[in-house]
């Protein structure tokens, strides 16, 4: 028994309240440095450079890399204002984290896809327009010696006429982000970057004026100009085409497997449209004749194939061209899981075949942030709350149930005082006993029980324990009494009479008083029913041979006071006990502060 309890013991040790609260501090913290920033860097063990397609080409040049991000759109600091829990600050946090991250691939180039900034065509003053762009520096920091080229979007500069639209945007834009339209040789290519928003307005003026392409006189320093001029040169370099509108192409048209949910549609409104019109794309495509294209501004990842019909001028000229619509970089609710994209080069001379590729790209995923939400903090967040309320039980709800049995010595004394009367002989925390000297406690229990002593080792009684100081009345205690416990080997050590019976007349305790009227068992669960006055809803099933009953009732208000109340039951040990609620909202603020510290910490530090 002394080797059980010491078990005991130390299990009630290794599960105790400052154990287990230590337990979910550490968890939290585990927890909070996974999720904030551990699945950010795993989002990574997958996204490679796709280098390895070029080689299995025959390629042997290094490849030129670069990283295409569309859509971050970065909120407007000076009109979202400072806030720590709302959408533009996550946002902005999932922004930094993303970036910190991806910049681990080192490109040789970065590509920005257009509507860098949320509000870059409202912001009407320049010093705003400029605290707007050091802002966005200051998140998206770069090595100078990679080269930053960003394509306009609808966001940056705007798309049609509205009086909310700053007239500076343009700009603003070309001032501290570079121009418009622009076309850079890198690895043997020529980079197209074509400003789509302009050449939405321009086509919206042609059609306006029933011409054509072919008899359309462009606007000066337009878009359309622009890619006029870039035909007429005279090279055998691929063209890659950067645009932030998708070009136009069939509703059905599939996206490939990427794409999380439908397709791209024809959509027009107030400062966007989702692709640009049929005549434009022909336009675009039959001037410039691309290798590739790549697009922004949907959202969603997009991969599909233009279809051109050969012209009798180059009858070898390319008649498919592959478009790839780049997932947005900044979380948004049209997606779980925003991306980027990787883009490698070499030089077409470099390559073994004349018409073998001279590119390859790969899309890259980044955490989804609802997943992590809905998936792990919710359910760990439950199961915190239910091992709190646990811990933060009243104790004396339990006691009034359920009476811990704790083993003592037969032949433990106590302290001399008054003996109880009958009310508490059995049921109090201490057995009677006789005055002066040491003696065992079976001595001490009424004439009409019989104890038997096998032999003069040390033996273990169980009794039951009082909830509060006073002594309580057996109608208030378990329905148990001080039984020794013997060992096997001893006949009839159940015999009747070791337990006081109800048809003996000589019931006197220890103090004299008659106890012959005093009941043996306790009132029935059923005798307090009427008790309560709250609804309730009960019912009895039978469940592996034994029936039992459930019950489903509102909570009266004593026991609501009781819950949210405090209870000074406790002040030896703890001193005044503060209320259940109170308890438990201290225990979660402790659980949750190093989570909290750790995550803000690790933000500063590295982010």
């Amino acid at each position: 028994m002394s080797f059980l309890h010491a078990r005991r013991i130390r299990n009630s040790r290794l599960f105790s309240r400052n154990t287990i609260v230590n337990l979910l501090r550490f968890f939290w913290v585990v927890l909070v440095i996974w999720c904030e920033f551990g699945v950010f860097f795993y989002s990574l063990s997958d996204c490679k450079w796709p280098d390895r397609e070029l080689k299995e080409a025959g390629s042997t040049q290094k490849p030129t890399r670069v990283l295409l991000i569309s859509d971050p759109q970065l909120p407007n600091p000076s009109r979202s204002g400072i806030s720590w829990f709302g959408y533009d600050a996550s946002s902005t946090r999932y922004l930094r984290k993303g970036w910190s991250v991806v910049t681990r691939l080192h490109p040789h180039a970065v590509i920005w896809l257009g509507d860098v900034l949320a509000s870059g065509r409202f912001v009407t003053k320049e010093d705003e327009y400029e605290n707007y762009v050091n802002e966005f520096k200051g998140i998206f920091t770069a090595d100078k010696s990679v080269p930053n080229y960003f394509v306009p979007g609808n966001r940056d500069v705007g798309l049609g006429e509205s009086s909310t639209f700053s007239k500076n945007a343009r700009k603003y834009f070309t001032e501290y982000f570079g121009p418009v339209n622009q076309e850079i040789d890198l690895a043997g290519h020529r980079l197209i970057f074509i400003d789509a928003p302009g050449l939405v307005d321009e086509d919206y003026r042609r059609h306006g004026m029933g011409k054509q392409y072919e008899t359309w006189t462009p606007a000066v320093g337009g878009p359309v100009e622009f890619l006029a001029s870039v035909a007429i040169k005279a090279s055998s370099s691929p063209i890659i085409l950067f645009s932030h509108i998708p070009l136009s192409r069939p509703a059905s048209t599939s996206c490939g497997p990427l794409r999380e949910k439908g397709s791209i549609r024809a959509s027009a409104g107030h400062g966007y449209q989702n692709m640009l019109g049929k005549e434009t794309t022909r336009f675009v495509l039959h001037t410039l004749r691309p290798a590739v294209v790549f697009s922004g501004d949907n959202r969603d990842y997009c991969n599909m194939t233009h279809h051109l019909s050969a012209t009798d001028a180059n009858i070898l000229a390319k008649t498919s061209v592959r478009e790839v619509t780049v997932k947005s970089f900044s979380p948004s609710r049209h997606i779980r899981r925003p991306g980027f994209q990787l883009l490698s080069l070499i030089p077409p001379d470099s390559a073994v075949s004349p018409h073998g590729s001279t590119f390859a790209d790969a899309a890259c995923l980044l955490p989804d942030t609802f997943r992590i939400f809905s998936s792990i903090y919710l359910p760990a967040l439950l199961l915190t709350t239910i091992v709190l309320l646990y811990l933060n039980i009243s104790p004396d709800r339990h006691r009034h149930r359920f009476s811990p049995l704790s083993p003592i010595p037969a032949t433990r004394s106590r302290p001399s005082s008054p003996p109880p009367g009958p009310e508490s002989a059995i049921w109090s925390n201490w057995s009677p006993r006789r005055l002066g000297g040491l003696t065992s406690s079976a001595a001490a229990l009424p004439p009409s029980v019989t104890v038997r002593v096998p032999n003069a080792k040390e033996i273990f009684t169980f009794r039951a324990l009082s909830s509060s100081s006073a002594p309580g009345s057996p109608h208030e205690s378990p329905l148990l009494s001080p039984i020794p416990l013997f060992h096997a080997g001893h006949e009839d050590e159940m015999n009747p009479a070791h337990y006081p019976s109800q048809h003996h007349s000589d019931h006197i305790w220890p103090s004299g008083e008659d106890v012959h009227e005093a009941p043996s068992f306790i009132p029935s669960p059923s005798a307090r029913r009427s008790e309560r006055r709250c609804p309730a809803w009960s019912r009895s099933f039978v469940f592996r041979g034994r029936r039992r009953r459930i019950t489903i009732a509102l909570p009266t208000w004593d026991e609501m006071k009781r819950f949210c109340a405090s209870d000074n039951s406790d002040s030896m040990s703890r001193g005044k006990r503060r209320g259940m609620l109170w308890r438990l909202w201290g225990d979660g603020m402790s659980v949750a502060l190093p989570a909290v510290v750790t995550w803000a910490l690790i933000g500063w530090l590295f982010f």
